[in-house]
């Protein structure tokens, strides 16, 4: 059962978020208050049941068509619907795919790039693809991949002008003509309707369509990533839900969360306003690690020291955001700033695990790719380490070899903890390859990345001693050799194993949270843990361990 009072907390460091993103976005785009809008709202605000994708797919397959809700800045969005439409195409009956994307006069044009008599780049050019459309080239191409093997007839339906809300209407009884026209002429098929969400409410563009059916067609309404249906789940502890009804053939399915869709939005106005080559990341990763910061600390902020008797708020010290296409690139930034042989190593791994590392030695993050998942468990990174204030060289503590390789363990368990606490609806299915290993009696699970097959295996033997170790432990383990031998890895084995413990661990401690055993204050106790007296490390760890139940709760995971 989840608890109120957890889930409350967790909702209102989103909805904090979520409203600074609005309001830097509605400040260019003033479309949300309008009539039309608010009729989508109210249509799709609550929901009758939780359900699975493979539910809203089979109904899917039932029907003339298919109206899928395309949050357009979102690549997860298109990318469920070309999932979507996939699977449909794989059940039998033929399928047509319509576009809002392209102008029905757009077509002799796409008829002839998909018969590959001009290039792609004279389509894009030739429909002025960036000024009339504009979102990411890359996440929607890939419709028309998708649609030449097994051929799936494509296309365009709607009609300009698209820059005026004013003329919507307009647009959806144009787009409801050509619709029918599309289906009148591949009878038969299921017509899989790509359009933006706000289309979809029952009074707009399928109400149009219907009055011009010469029989009432059976249809399916999918939308995505409702605000307040996600969190009225997470209040049920049930964040992790694929789907929901809505009411009848309507559904409401979540491929990302309100963070990450806004953020999308925000990031597109972005690049359209300050060009392609603009910086995306910064503004992102500074929102993250102020939410993390609400959940922990309300309004407070902690000071960092900054030098040997100089302190500041922490906003005066928010990283550096260096971005780089390669790694080798970056590696140089990264000497450039002095930093340790091994300190580079370490922060050259962790940015081939992730894409993306904070270095607090240097109070920089480095940034090859940008993922929702690194980039919130680095801003998370960040704050434990203002917490900690333990951000530059000044702020370095000296620890001995077992206390530094726990603390390791227990800012990654943190660092996971607090990314999905911003940001439920991230990725943490497969934490690393070393986890799956584990369950190999023989070891032989394929080589990690990195290393060598000989590598690999003492690595997954060390992982396996230490977690007997640590099952028959009480609040300390006797440093035997090979625990000593674990804390004095190198660092591409020790990351391997530090990562898979904190994933362990971190995934307790968000369950933890979720049912009111764990609290604000426990979490922002071990954030603020800075594991200088001897011994603290491993005590911490293994308390953490024996409280969460974590072996326990393996032992049930893998007897389910």
């Amino acid at each position: 059962m989840r608890n109120n009072s957890s889930a409350e907390k967790e909702i209102q460091a989103q909805r904090r978020l979520v409203r600074a993103l609005r309001r830097e976005i509605f400040g260019v785009d003033k479309t949300s208050r309008s009539r039309y809008i608010r009729d989508f709202q109210a249509d799709f605000r609550s929901y009758r049941r939780i359900c699975s994708r493979s539910d809203v797919f089979e109904r899917a397959r039932g029907s003339d068509i298919v109206w899928f809700g395309d949050y357009h800045p979102l690549e997860a969005s298109q990318t469920f619907a070309l999932e979507l439409m996939q699977a449909l195409a794989g059940n039998g009956r033929p399928v047509v795919l319509a576009l809002e994307m392209l102008y029905e006069f757009h077509q002799e044009t796409l008829d002839r790039w998909m018969k590959g008599t001009i290039t792609e780049e004279d389509f894009l050019e030739t429909i002025d693809y960036e000024s009339e459309w504009g979102f990411g080239w890359e996440s929607y191409r890939r419709f028309f991949e998708a649609a030449r093997d097994p051929f799936v007839p494509i296309f365009g339906i709607d009609h300009p002008p698209r820059d005026q809300l004013r003329f919507i209407r307009r647009r959806d009884r144009f787009m409801a003509r050509r619709i029918e026209t599309v289906r009148r002429f591949f009878p038969g098929h299921t017509a899989v309707v790509v359009v933006g969400e706000s289309h979809l409410a029952a009074n707009h563009l399928p109400a149009r369509v219907r009055e011009l059916a010469e029989e009432p067609p059976r249809e399916t309404t999918i939308v995505q990533n409702i605000d307040e249906i996600a969190w009225a789940l997470t209040r049920e502890g049930r964040a992790d839900a694929e789907a929901v009804e809505i009411d009848a053939g309507r559904f409401c399915v979540f491929t990302a969360s309100p963070v990450v869709k806004y953020q999308s939005y925000r990031q597109t106005i972005t690049r359209w306003v300050e060009g392609a080559e603009c910086d995306i990341t910064t503004p992102g990763f500074i929102e993250l690690v102020e939410a993390v910061f609400s959940f922990l600390l309300g309004t407070d902020r902690p000071e960092v020291t900054l030098g040997e008797d100089w302190r500041e708020p922490v906003s005066s010290a928010w990283p550096e955001v260096l971005c780089g296409s390669t790694y080798q690139g970056l590696l140089i930034d990264m000497r450039a700033r002095r930093l340790t042989q091994s300190g580079t190593l370490a922060a050259h791994e962790n940015l081939r695990h992730t894409g993306m590392t904070y270095v607090p030695a240097v109070n920089a993050v480095f940034s090859a790719r940008y993922d929702p998942v690194c980039a919130a468990m680095e801003a998370t990174r960040f704050v434990l380490y203002a917490m900690r204030d333990e951000i530059g060289r000044f702020g370095r503590i000296r620890r001995r070899m077992d206390d530094r390789f726990y603390s390791f363990v227990i800012e990654e368990a943190l660092c996971r903890v607090g990314a999905r606490l911003v940001d439920p609806k991230l990725d943490f299915s497969c934490p690393t390859p070393l986890l799956g290993a584990l369950g190999q009696a023989n070891g032989s699970g394929g080589r990690l990345p990195g290393l060598t097959p000989a590598e690999t295996r003492e690595t997954r033997e060390l992982m396996r001693y230490h977690t007997r170790r640590e099952r028959r432990a009480g609040e300390e383990m006797r440093p035997t050799a090979k625990l000593r031998r674990i804390y004095r890895l190198g660092i591409r084995k020790r990351l391997w194993i530090v990562k898979a413990l904190g994933s362990v661990l971190g995934d307790a401690l968000y369950r933890a949270f979720h049912d009111g055993s764990a609290t604000v204050a426990d979490l922002r106790g071990l954030f603020r843990e800075r594991f200088e007296a001897p011994g603290s490390g491993m005590g911490v760890y293994l308390g953490l361990v024996k409280r969460l139940g974590i072996h326990g709760a393996q032992r049930r995971t893998r007897r389910d």
